[in-house]
């Protein structure tokens, strides 16, 4: 039977725009600011990391290798997801409960490294002392009104302007400055790019410009991706994220990292202690402390992904020990790491090639999952099932099948709106051990795909009586 090809599943809310994949270079001439850069990875405990920030946004925004160590797919872990003001810092607010385990985690890595509990525990009681911060300078009205509407939820805008974001808004007081005589007026301002802009006939002037670099670093909650993606203004975003750009007019939104809020709870004597709604709506006190324990958001990458990404494109560096690796020596080192890794890249490699995104499928018990473009823009369309066979199709499986184990993962695929995909490499049965140490290998590999449909007799039936 003839498979038939469904279109993907789009997804209901996108809230970015598609970017061009990773260049691939095509000449040795080319001019040296066409020239692709190169990107930072390191081997750490087995496991591919990506520490910088720049290098975490290039690698997943085009083309969306890898995943966040801290988050589900996309690297946007941040602290907290409450800012408050104190004086002209802006921090991040946590609970005594999250706070308590932090000086736990801490406790942990100092005995890790030797101390004992008594010189730990007095490590910890210094560093988790009640901070003073300078409070001489008091938060401008700007701040003050970012702040109530984090606390409120809500907008108090006119109503020529209650469809406009609250970011934009603080964006365009805070830009206008006190002495401009329009600090109290909220006017909506542009969002930065023309192709998703619904302000962008009212108000065509460009926003001001800002560092690329400082805005590689800089997330935007609102819209769940890195702010040079979605358009949004910076200040406000900034400072819900955690990033560290300063306004070129004064409006400073700076963020010590390593100080937090910590809520601590706050008894109310002559409250009612039956009473819920006074409870869920009551705020504890609010105290500045130093993090005892940061954690960071990595980008994570599969041995695939990163084998494509230095052998396919050549933009990215595999370094171990401080030294970076050859071609070679990464491909001996994930062969030696993950069984069959040859034959899972060859499968990686081919589907890249055809366009589509692959990402892990171990989620539904499969080898891989495709998307169409990228996971933001379209569900998952096949789940893939990679074989190794020789080239008169036989061949011991990698993974053995019953038909009942079969039937199973083809009804678990269907129910979550998937197709069932085997992929099977075909490896000529002459190569050696020896042929297999080199990428050169990948050049005799051949790949066949079969869609597998589960029958429905019911199905067929009605198909029948129709004709």
């Amino acid at each position: 039977m003839e498979a038939i090809f469904h279109a993907p599943k789009r997804r209901p809310k996108v809230y970015e725009s598609f970017e061009a994949p990773l260049p691939v270079p095509f000449s040795k001439d080319s001019p040296s600011e066409q020239q692709i850069q190169t990107y930072r990875a390191e081997i750490i405990q087995q496991h591919v990391i990506v520490r910088e920030s720049e290098h975490i946004q290039a690698l997943y925004g085009k083309g969306y290798f890898g995943k966040g160590v801290l988050s589900k797919s996309r690297p946007q872990h941040s602290i907290s997801e409450r800012w408050e003001y104190v004086g002209d810092t802006c921090l991040p607010v946590i609970p005594l409960p999250k706070y308590e385990q932090h000086v736990r985690w801490a406790r942990s890595a100092l005995l890790a490294q030797g101390l004992d509990e008594e010189a730990a525990n007095q490590v910890l009681k210094e560093l988790t002392h009640p901070v003073e911060l300078d409070l001489e300078k008091e938060p401008s009205e700007e701040q003050v009104d970012v702040q109530e509407h984090q606390e409120s939820g809500a907008c108090q805008a006119p109503s020529s302007e209650q469809d406009q974001p609250m970011e934009d808004v603080a964006a365009a007081k805070c830009e206008e400055g006190e002495g401009s005589g329009f600090s109290k007026a909220k006017r909506p301002r542009r969002q930065g790019d023309l192709c998703y802009d619904p302000l962008a006939e009212i108000y065509p002037e460009e926003p001001e410009q800002v560092d690329p670099n400082a805005l590689a670093k800089v997330k935007c909650k609102r819209h769940d991706d890195w702010i040079v993606h979605c358009g949004c203004r910076v200040d406000a975003s900034e400072m819900m994220s955690g990033g560290s750009v300063s306004d070129t007019r004064g409006c400073n939104l700076s963020v010590a990292r390593s100080y937090v809020l910590v809520e601590e709870s706050e008894e109310d004597e002559d409250g009612d202690p039956y009473d819920e709604d006074i409870k869920r709506s009551r705020r504890g006190k609010l105290v500045c402390r130093i993090n005892p324990f940061n954690m960071m958001e990595y980008l994570q990458l599969s041995y695939e992904e990163a084998f494509f990404l230095v052998y396919a494109l050549g933009c990215l560096s595999v370094f171990r020990d401080g030294e970076a690796l050859s071609i070679l020596q990464v491909w001996r080192m994930f062969r030696s790491a993950q069984p069959n890794f040859e034959i899972a890249y060859a499968a990686y490699h081919y589907f890249r090639s055809k366009g589509w995104v692959p990402k892990s499928g171990i989620k539904y018990g499969t080898d891989l999952m495709l998307y169409r473009k990228g996971p933001p823009f379209y569900h998952a369309s096949y789940s893939v099932v990679v074989e190794r066979v020789d080239e008169s199709l036989q061949g011991a499986p990698l993974r053995p099948l019953t038909w009942r184990s079969l039937a199973a993962l083809s009804r678990t695929t269907a129910n979550v709106s998937k197709e069932l995909m085997f992929s099977y490499v075909v490896v000529p049965s002459d190569m050696t051990e020896e042929d297999f140490s080199s990428p050169e290998c990948l050049k005799k590999f051949k790949v066949q795909e079969i869609i597998v449909s589960r029958w429905v007799s019911s199905k067929e039936r009605t198909e029948q009586e129709d004709i």
